[in-house]
C-alpha cells in the first residue's frame, strides 16, 4: 500500500473501528465492499475504479500488502459477479455454483509452517438448503465450509472441528476460525466464531500443532479433485463473500473483539 490509506481505510477510522491493517502480521485481505478492489480483467493487484454492478470478476486484489491477488480459477465464465450495493450499501463478490464459479491463490510457503493463524469471512448464503458453501478452504484442508449438514473447519487433512449453526438467506454472517497449536488439546488449540459468538465444536482426528504443506487457496469454490482432503472436490457456493481476512498468529481475545466489531459496523450486521 506504500503507506498510502485509502480513502475507504480513512472513512473506517473516522468512524471509530480499527482497520484490519492496523492489527500485525495481516497476510491476506479481501475487501468486496467497494469496487476498487477487484478487477475486471488479468491478475494485477493495482487499483481499478471501472467495477460495476454486475460486472465479472477475474481477479480479488490483496489489501494486506503481500501481492497474493486471487484469481478465476477455470477460466472465462468461471468468474463471480459484483454485486452492489448488497449489504450497508456496500459490494460484495456473487458466487454461483451451476457456473462452478471460484477464485483461488497459489500456493503461499508460508501456509506450511503455522502454529498459529486467524481468518474471519463475511458471507451470506443465498441458496437452502445449503449443500456446499466452501467460504475460504485450501487443498490440504485449512479452512471453513458448509458440509450440507454443518460447519466444517479444517487444519489439516482428516483433522478438524464441526460446529452446527442456523444458515440462512436473510443476511450476511461473520465467520472466525482461530487456531493456536501451541495449545493442548483438540478444544484449546481450535475455535469457531459465529456471527460474534463461540459456538461448541465436536472434533475428528487430532488438531495439530503445526499446519501441513504450502497449498491452494480457495473462495467460493474448489475445482481441484481431491481438494480439502478429498472433502471438498468440485463443490461451490451459492451465495455472496462480502470480506476474507486471514492473520498468520493467533489474535488475542481483544484483538478479535476489535476484528468482529468493525465487520459489524461496517458491514451493519446488528449484532
Amino acid at each position: 500500500m506504500g503507506g498510502i490509506m485509502m480513502p475507504y481505510m480513512a472513512d473506517m477510522a473516522q468512524q471509530g473501528y480499527v482497520t484490519p491493517n492496523t492489527i500485525p502480521n495481516l497476510s491476506l485481505w479481501y475487501n468486496g465492499s467497494t469496487s476498487a478492489t477487484v478487477v475486471n480483467g488479468v491478475s494485477t493487484n493495482n487499483f481499478n475504479t471501472a467495477v460495476s454492478n454486475g460486472t465479472s470478476i477475474s481477479s480479488w486484489i490483496d489489501l494486506s500488502g503481500a501481492g497474493h491477488a486471487a484469481n478465476v480459477n477455470g477460466g472465462t465464465g468461471k468468474e463471480p459477479n459484483y454485486a452492489t450495493p448488497i449489504q450497508n450499501g456496500l459490494g460484495a463478490l456473487f458466487y454461483t455454483s451451476s457456473n462452478s464459479e471460484n477464485l483461488d491463490i497459489n500456493p503461499i510457503a508460508w501456509m506450511g509452517s503455522l502454529t498459529g493463524f486467524t481468518i474471519y469471512v463475511l458471507a451470506r448464503p443465498t441458496v437452502l438448503p445449503v449443500t456446499a458453501f466452501p467460504l475460504t478452504v485450501t487443498d490440504t484442508s485449512t479452512g471453513i465450509w458448509w458440509n450440507g449438514t454443518n460447519y466444517s473447519l479444517g487444519v489439516t487433512a482428516g483433522n478438524r472441528g464441526t460446529a452446527t449453526v442456523t444458515n440462512d438467506t436473510t443476511k450476511f454472517h461473520s465467520y472466525g476460525m482461530i487456531y493456536d497449536g501451541s495449545q493442548t488439546g483438540n478444544a484449546n488449540r481450535l475455535t469457531f466464531r459465529y456471527d460474534r459468538a463461540a459456538q461448541t465444536l465436536s472434533f475428528t482426528g487430532t488438531i495439530p500443532a503445526t499446519t501441513g504443506s504450502p497449498a491452494y487457496f480457495y473462495f467460493g469454490g474448489n475445482n481441484r479433485s481431491g481438494g480439502a482432503g478429498g472433502a471438498l472436490a468440485s463443490t461451490y457456493m451459492d451465495g455472496y463473500i462480502g470480506e476474507i481476512l486471514i492473520w498468520t498468529r493467533t489474535l488475542t481475545g481483544s484483538e478479535v473483539a476489535s476484528v468482529e466489531y468493525y465487520l459489524n459496523q461496517k458491514w451493519g450486521l446488528g449484532l
